[in-house]
């Protein structure tokens, strides 16, 4: 029996008892002269342990023999005859072997399972050249190939292999230490040896390994003290009690009790070596079921897959109904390794025979023994893994115990070794590989598993305080210095900040007049203005797009801004840390901020770098100039990179992006201008620190300049001697002290001091430079998101953005760039009732949007895709959360935005003006007309050749990649007799022929969900449910296209033969298949699969006018559309498949509907 394995490590001296060697050598010369041989009968010899629990093993060997040949794996040559004697009876089993081989020349042998017989018998029959498997003895002496050369093993007992699945868990978590607890009586000692070899060469140190009576109570193993040792020098801990789970209980229990079970700290790990019981041992009857549960909470439990429950469940039921017998747990696991024994036996048999021919191929022992190994197979017991030795390498799997349940966290894998290295050594033979089934599974508050020992040792010894002691002295001296350093660094950033490189003196600031500005005007034959036309007001703001506030800094042409200054002002840190970043910005398509002069002349002054063609404002809706499509997709581009960088970078956002805020270079870059600034100015005027410069204050300020000039020259001047002089002397002081009251009331401010007049008219005038600055920003401001107009409407000044608000002008001025269209103009309203409907807009249907005209699509610009559409919508939503961000538009605009040019734009621009003068628009035209209609012809015919959905991949440059679709319906159809009309037909009227009827049969699928797959001769080829999936339709639509089919071929009419009656044989199958697009040159979409090989056999074994189906197709239609008429043809040999039951598709029941 299993259990007395291990005794072949203590032979029984009952082997060297000389009587017993002298009446083994007389009954070994005896049958020598005895043979008894019976052509292509393979006697199997079963040494039956003398155990009546598993007595009914020849049932087993039976059953076993009638599944191999059941499921034919057996040669129909061969018979199989099992012989069974008794064997594990003081060595009657090495007695009966030799009567077995000489008397009964018996070809194979199962069994003994007792150790020290098999170690005797396993020599013999390796002389005879006769294969024996064992199925309960699977230990290390048997695995030398060396003495026992014909031996293989199916056994899951194994020591050798649980030790080192025991190991490979070890080593997944790193565990170098562990703790043993070993049964001190002599239980069978094999595992325990194995396991410390292997935790040995893994370098896996045991510090503590203790005995225990298995007998013993908790509390007498409490009473012992041992369990302290475990405490003091072990935190996994290996409990080898016994064979079976149940002999740790004991354990288990005092554990509990003595409060060594914290999960955080302890891992006890079982591994469960045979299943000698049908419950767990929190299960049994005579215990506290309720502290057993719980002291086998959080243990790990090594053991087998061949112990699954599923297995053994469905073992017995097919064992009690074969013999009608219901046998215990143990018997069956002992029944099913006997099975795989056998079954392994008999899938050598068969190949040996496939490979020889040779019926008698059973008597090379050593030739089958070959067989046995290297190979896998599904067995009784799951799958079984035979190493390069004939050996059994289980997987094992790893339970966690929780609350009286077992479930895997860990599989231990079996895999095969290499070969060559497994000739060198039987631990390089097979190995087992670990995964988590289960991820951060452990109780522990992270679900890792603890350490191998205590994070300062067992000892206390890995702790050095007096680094401690360092690191507090570190640490107090950072506190202290920390600070320090801080408030240098931050006050030297202070400083950094204040020092305002951006900030531009006065006097070195000339403002070109406007003469000055006209001649140095844009190349389009009028002036163009940058972005910063913003700043134009009064008398200017009619022509803003014509004439751009210039000056020159520095020797720089500069665009400026000019404000009044109420008061001197001041930056606060947030202020000047933007305006830092944005002086040391540069970005090739956002335009250089150059600097900002205030707090001199009572004015202010943002100065941007000029581009000289103005803004896309001035470019967009230029009717002389014809922007190809080129240009639209450079400049949409151009401005969602600029935006990008701006998301990207420190300051966050623009805040004001509109068309009249991105501007044109002169190579046709566009750049971004006027981010930081708006934010920054608008602040001031909130708080009235700046006025703008109105027509009429800029005509008061130049003369004030005017007489303060004519001041200093008449403190230069001489004396004036006429009396005319001295009049107009008293007449200039007059003018001076006007000046001064006219400043002195303005800087006043509205203040408590000021009369009441003067209120007035300072409210009055700021007023009318608010409605002139609105004005000219109207069309601005309806670019901007729904929450900046709402708060400007409220306080009549401009709010800060946010990279939501940018998101919704970036669509604002996407749609402008590519319709060429101002936003919402289909509504024939002003800008300010536009920006009031938006405003009032909520979640009912007044919300308002531009809408997309019509698109002109011509030979050479197709129409804007849908996607590029809706991600412009998907900018305009009311949430500002729900708008995409910058990244996505960016990717959306350079996936659907192709430039169809080559070089430069100012090479396109060149080549343009070259098309114009040489009047070769119409060739150009007529050119691409005819690309565009090879496209579309190209197009066509690759959407005939492959599935839509398929082409439309290949077109749009996705990959396809092979697909299975579990659910599908394959037709073949062929004619018949098609090549006795070929062969008295032309080749011209064979494929007019051909071309007459598959042009029916084409009509005839464009009607259903169906594919044609290829044509090959006469074969026609169908399949439903893939690429596109369809449920269980598929079936429908084959049976509808199959009578259809029959029935155009039945009126069909050959056009040189009217007299020939055409006969169409079809049949399809249904079941899954794979598919996939095969070739680059000529690509075809091709299925692959048993289902069309079988959907071939239906066609190619079906009768003339008939439409057989598979027993798949069968049931389909049966159990989904019983309207279909459906008889059975019986069973028709099937090549690769046997006999197989098929049917005919009659017809179809109308009266039944679908």
């Amino acid at each position: 029996m299993i259990f007395r394995r291990r005794r072949l490590w203590h032979p029984s001296p009952v082997l060297f008892d000389p009587f017993f060697l002298l009446r083994f050598a007389v009954v070994a010369m005896l049958l020598l002269f005895t043979p008894s041989v019976v052509p292509n009968i393979v006697r199997i010899a079963h040494l039956q342990p003398n155990n009546p629990a598993i007595m009914h093993e020849p049932q087993v060997l039976k059953m076993c023999s009638s599944d191999l040949k059941e499921k034919k794996i057996l040669p129909d040559a061969i018979s199989l005859e099992v012989i069974t004697m008794e064997s594990c009876n003081r060595f009657s089993g090495v007695e009966h072997a030799a009567y077995l081989h000489y008397l009964r020349n018996s070809s194979v042998y199962f069994g003994p399972g007792c150790n020290n017989e098999m170690l005797v018998i396993g020599r013999l029959v390796s002389r005879w050249n006769v294969p024996i498997i064992a199925h309960l003895s699977g230990d290390d002496a048997l695995s030398d190939r060396t003495v026992f050369d014909t031996l293989g093993s199916v056994a899951l007992t194994s020591a050798t292999e649980m030790a080192r699945a025991t190991m490979t868990f070890l080593q997944l978590y790193g565990w170098k230490q562990v703790g043993l607890v070993k049964a001190s009586v002599n239980f069978d000692r094999l595992s325990l040896h194995s396991l410390k070899g292997y935790l040995k060469d893994a370098q896996i140190e045991v510090n503590v390994e203790i005995e225990l009576d298995p007998f013993m109570t908790p509390d007498e193993i409490i009473a012992t003290g041992k369990l302290k040792q475990l405490r003091n020098r072990a935190r996994i801990i290996i409990v080898e009690m016994g064979l079976d789970l149940h002999t740790s209980r004991s354990f288990m229990v005092a554990i509990y009790r003595s409060q060594m079970k914290n999960p955080a700290e302890y891992v006890y790990i079982i591994p469960w070596l045979a299943h000698m019981h049908d419950h767990y041992p929190w299960e049994a009857s005579n215990i506290d079921k309720l502290e057993t549960r719980v002291a086998f909470d959080d243990t790990i439990v090594i053991t087998a897959h061949g112990y699954d429950k599923k297995f053994i469940e469905e073992f017995e039921l097919g064992f009690s109904k074969v013999t009608g017998v219901i046998s215990s747990h143990y018997a069956t696991l002992s029944y099913m390794s006997l099975y795989d024994a056998l079954f392994l036996y008999g899938l050598a048999l068969r190949d040996g025979y496939d490979e020889t021919k040779n019926e008698s191929i059973y008597v090379d022992g050593g030739f089958l023994w070959r067989k046995m190994t290297a190979r896998q197979f599904i067995g009784a017991t799951g799958q079984v893994l035979m190493n390069n030795k004939a050996v059994r390498v289980p997987s094992y799997a790893t339970y966690l115990t929780k609350n009286g349940t077992m479930r895997i966290v860990v599989e231990l894998e079996a895999r095969l070794g290499d070969k060559l290295k497994c000739a060198v050594s039987d631990n390089d033979c097979s190995e087992h590989v670990a995964h988590e089934v289960s991820s951060h599974y452990w109780v522990s508050y992270d679900g890792q598993l603890p350490s191998d020992m205590p994070k300062c040792g067992f000892d206390g010894n890995l702790c050095d305080y007096s680094t401690l002691y360092i690191l507090l002295g570190v640490l107090l001296f950072f506190a202290i210095i920390g600070p320090l350093g801080y408030l240098f660094y931050i006050k030297e950033k202070e400083r950094m900040l204040y020092d305002m490189t951006w900030r531009i003196p006065r006097e070195q600031v000339k403002l070109l007049e406007k003469a000055l500005r006209s001649r140095s005007s844009g190349s389009f034959g009028k002036s163009m203005t940058s972005a910063t036309d913003s700043v134009s007001v009064g008398s200017e703001t009619a022509n803003s797009r014509l004439s751009a506030k210039q000056a020159m800094a520095n020797g720089v042409r500069c665009a400026y801004k000019r404000f009044q200054q109420t008061r001197n002002i001041s930056f606060n840190k947030e202020e000047l840390s933007h305006l830092k970043e944005l002086k040391m910005m540069e970005y090739e398509n956002l335009n250089k901020f150059y600097g900002i002069s205030f707090n001199q002349q009572n004015e202010l002054i943002v100065l941007w770098l000029l581009c000289q063609r103005g803004s896309l404002e001035d470019v967009v809706y230029n009717d002389e100039l014809k922007i190809s499509r080129n240009f639209q997709v450079s400049f949409a581009k151009d401005v969602v990179k600029g935006l990008y960088f701006l998301h990207t970078s420190p300051i966050k956002y623009h805040g004001f992006l509109c068309l009249q805020n991105c501007l044109v270079d002169s190579n046709w870059n566009v750049k971004l201008t006027n981010f930081v600034t708006e934010q920054i100015i608008g602040d001031k005027l909130r708080h009235n620190e700046l006025k703008y410069m109105t027509e009429s204050r800029l005509k008061s300020h130049k003369k004030a300049k005017k007489v303060v000039k004519d001041d200093e020259k008449k403190t230069a001047g001489g004396r004036r001697e006429d009396k005319e002089e001295r009049e107009k002397d008293k007449d200039r002081e007059k003018d001076r002290e006007r000046e001064k009251r006219r400043r002195t009331r303005d800087k006043e401010r509205s203040g408590a001091d000021s009369t009441e007049d003067s209120r007035s008219a300072t409210d009055e005038e700021l007023e009318q430079s608010k409605k002139i600055y609105e004005k000219s920003h109207l069309k601005k401001y309806i670019q901007q998101a729904p929450e900046i107009i709402r708060e400007f409407i409220s306080t009549k000044h401009l709010p800060p953005g946010s990279p939501a608000s940018d998101m919704y002008s970036l669509g604002m001025v996407l749609y402008q760039i590519l319709f060429k269209l101002e936003p919402f103009y289909e509504r024939n309203m002003q800008p300010k009732k536009i920006m009031e409907r938006i405003a009032l807009a909520n979640e009912d249907d007044q919300i308002i949007r531009p809408t997309f005209p019509k698109q002109q699509v011509s030979a050479i610009e197709e129409a804007y895709n849908f996607q590029l559409l809706s991600a412009l919508e998907a900018c305009w939503l009311e949430i500002p959360e729900m708008r995409p961000n910058i990244k996505r538009m960016k990717t959306m605009v350079n996936s659907n935005l192709k430039s169809t040019g080559s070089g430069s734009l100012v090479d396109q621009m060149m080549k343009m003006m070259e098309d114009y003068t040489t009047n070769l628009e119409q060739l150009v035209k007529e050119r691409t007309q005819l690309l565009e209609e090879a496209q579309q012809q190209a197009d066509r015919l690759l959407k005939n050749m492959l599935p839509q959905s398929i082409a439309e991949d290949l077109k749009a440059g996705r990959p396809v990649l092979p697909q299975y679709y579990s659910n599908s319906t394959v037709l073949f159809s062929d004619i018949r007799g098609f090549t006795r009309i070929a062969s008295t037909s032309t080749p011209i009227q064979v494929v007019s022929f051909l071309n007459d009827l598959f042009s029916g049969f084409d009509a005839v699928i464009a009607k259903h969900d169906a594919y044609k797959v290829e044509t090959i001769g006469d074969a026609y080829m169908i399949v439903s449910g893939v690429p596109r999936e369809n449920g269980n339709a598929h079936v429908q639509h084959i049976a509808e296209i199959a009578l259809k089919m029959r029935m155009f071929v039945t009126n069909f009419k050959l056009a040189h033969k009217p007299e020939e009656i055409m006969m169409v044989r079809i049949g399809f199958h249904s079941g899954p298949v794979a598919a996939g697009v095969v070739g680059l040159a000529a690509p075809r979409y091709c299925l692959f699969g048993d289902t069309v090989n079988m959907a071939s056999r239906m066609e190619s074994t079906g009768m003339a006018n008939k439409i057989q189906i598979s027993e798949n197709s069968y049931n389909l239609l049966k159990c989904f559309y019983i309207q279909f008429v459906v008889v059975e043809r019986g069973k028709v040999e099937i090549k690769g498949k046997g006999e197989c039951t098929t049917y005919f598709l009659e017809g179809r029941e109308s009266r039944r509907g679908l």
